[in-house]
């Protein structure tokens, strides 16, 4: 019997060994089956690539061709972005359990750890002057600096909301981060997302620089080939105007901001739309030595312009402020390159190339940038895709929108939430800008709309198309949308601790129960789903729709016409709710309960 289980344990054991090394790396010549990858992020490394991969959590090396998968990690959370640090790969995930980095090793694939940082951890920057690493927590608000041989967390600095993306500039003094959406009230008449600035000695906020009005959405960022220009970016909202002026960019534009780095000065959006057709989704910027190149995932395309006629033509521009209504400015200096696929995020620039993987197709195409021709290659071998993955698609195409001017991801971005501005829809009446809704449990809430004038999303859904993209949606493809919608989960609020209420948030239900906020607020979804009047905010008859509170903390600003920039000031300046004397610690504690759902 003890020969037996010596004979057992030497030929188990070695099996073990492999199967867990095995956990951690892999080597096919195949591509994966059937499971769409949706690819995060993209690195050269080698003579090939590093992707993060959404559908799979994996982060996956490959080879020279982009066909060949030589390693792979699977991670227990969503992979946001990837860096490269020798045969060390650094990648940050975000999720309901986990938000940091994980460090791991070509050499030894099974040499793994984790460094929790804080909630949305991504984009992830390797300094190579001293070797730190910087990462952004878009839902925290934070950015962490990162002692990656230590693998601890060195300092950490506030900015604005939802930091997305992190660059250097050229003389290492400065960090740059770009905040997704504004954080500040909307019924003002600039509203607009900003670049913070972190001085990396002190790693202190420094600045704030606000770009041109309605910007939002801010997702690329980098620095232009000659080091004297950040380039940022975003779609451009005209907030202003009602949304039947759809063409000619009235409603949404694609916009890339230039950023002065002597003066740390906004110098002007340059809209990357033309008159009669749109640049829709715009995402990723890189820069060659000569060329800036832009992923437009909503039209599907890459827009390739040439940097010193660029930086020519848009210094002796007369007068910059008016660079955000010329559609026509990059005429005869930029190339519209169709791709193969649909939606392209994050791409590379390798020997003169752009690789570009298409989110929601998992096609790669290389990009010759000087002839501009497409090589596309199959990622995934008999792809399949849900009903669910169907809808999200649909959701960010700006093709079925009348000139490609925007998708339904132009005024919800960010996994369908808001973009913090106010929209005249001309559904209530011309004049009456409301606050864009997150459209998080929309279909389990009705009625629709902050007015409630669409009995539910379903028929929001169509009418959105029908009278905001100016297109007919096929009915399978609008019930593909509300299969999407109702599939998205609200994230944890970053307020937890543990995943639980903290002391103050417990005090804070104790002060929502005392001044009845759950009579309107009630349920899973804290809300009642009726209308109601509430102080002097009269402007329909049956009042205003009661917005569920679940993660009301991604959602600001707040109140009909987002004239709250902080939950705080919807208690403490507006009274929300509130018809008796409530102290500053009541206050304070109500608040801390509220942005905990």
């Amino acid at each position: 019997m003890k020969y037996r289980n010596c004979k057992f344990t030497k030929i188990v054991l070695p099996i073990v060994l492999v199967a867990v090394m095995f956990a951690f790396t892999t080597h096919t010549t195949e591509q994966p089956e059937g499971t769409p990858l949706f690819i995060t992020s993209i690195v050269p490394y080698k003579a090939g690539m590093i992707v993060t991969q959404k559908g799979v959590k994996k982060v996956t090396v490959y080879s020279s061709d982009y066909k060949e998968r030589l390693q792979e990690w699977s991670l227990d959370e969503i992979p946001t972005g990837v860096v490269i640090d020798g045969e060390q790969i650094i990648a940050t995930v975000a999720g309901e359990h986990k938000n940091g980095v994980y460090f791991l090793s070509a050499s030894v694939p099974s040499d793994k750890s984790f460094l929790e940082t804080a909630s949305g951890a991504c984009a992830p920057l390797l300094d190579a002057q001293t070797g730190n690493l910087y990462v952004c927590n878009q839902f925290a608000g934070t950015v962490s600096e990162i002692d990656k041989d230590e693998k601890k967390v060195l300092r950490t600095v506030h900015v604005l909301r939802e930091p997305k993306s992190i660059v250097l500039d050229s003389k290492g003094k400065h960090l740059f981060v770009a905040n997704f959406l504004p954080a500040q009230r909307a019924d003002v008449d600039t509203v607009a997302a900003c670049v913070s600035v972190i001085d990396k000695e002190s790693f202190q906020k420094v600045k704030d620089i606000q770009l041109a009005n309605g910007s939002n959405a801010l997702r690329g960022m980098t620095i232009s080939p000659d080091g004297r220009y950040l380039l940022i970016t975003h779609n451009l909202g005209r907030f202003q105007v009602p949304t039947s002026q759809l063409q000619q960019g009235w409603m949404n534009t694609s916009a890339m901001s230039v950023v002065n780095l002597e003066t740390l000065n906004f110098e002007g959006a340059v809209l990357l739309d033309e008159p009669e057709r749109g640049a829709a989704g715009i995402w990723d910027v890189k820069c060659t030595d000569d060329k800036i190149v832009i992923s437009h995932s909503g039209t599907h395309e890459i827009s390739v312009i040439d940097y010193p006629e660029f930086v020519q033509k848009f210094e002796q521009y007369p007068q910059k402020d008016a660079l955000a209504y010329d559609l026509r400015f990059l005429y005869g200096i930029r190339q519209r390159i169709a791709l193969v696929g649909n939606g392209p995020r994050s791409f590379m620039i390798k020997d003169g190339n752009a690789v570009v993987p298409t989110y929601f197709s998992d096609t790669l195409n290389v990009v010759d940038l000087n002839s501009a021709s497409v090589q596309p290659i199959d990622m995934v071998k008999n792809r399949v895709e849900s009903r669910i993955n169907r809808g999200e698609k649909y959701f960010n195409d700006a093709e079925y929108c009348f000139q490609n001017w925007q998708s339904c991801n132009g005024c919800h971005p960010g996994d369908a939430r808001m973009d913090a501005m106010n929209w005249d829809l001309m559904n209530d009446g011309i004049g009456n800008s409301k606050n864009c809704k997150s459209l998080l449990f929309s279909h389990v809430t009705p009625p629709a709309m902050i007015s409630g004038i669409r009995a539910s999303s379903y028929v929001a859904v169509r009418t959105g198309y029908k009278f905001i993209q100016f297109t007919d949606l096929p009915e399978e493809f609008a019930t593909c949308v509300d299969e999407y919608l109702l599939s998205l989960k609200p994230l944890p609020s970053p307020y937890l601790v543990n995943g639980e209420l903290s002391e103050k948030a417990q005090r804070g239900r104790k002060v929502f129960e005392k001044f009845k906020c759950d009579e309107c607020h009630s349920g899973p979804y804290y809300t009642d789903m009726q209308m109601h009047r509430i102080g002097e905010d009269i402007e329909f008859e049956k009042g205003w729709d009661t917005p569920t509170l679940r993660e009301v903390w991604r959602t600001a600003p707040y109140l009909f016409n987002g004239r709250a920039a902080t939950m705080k000031e919807v208690f403490e300046v507006y009274k929300h709710g509130i018809d008796k004397k409530i102290s500053s610690k009541e206050v304070d504690e109500l608040v801390e309960y509220v942005n905990s759902l």
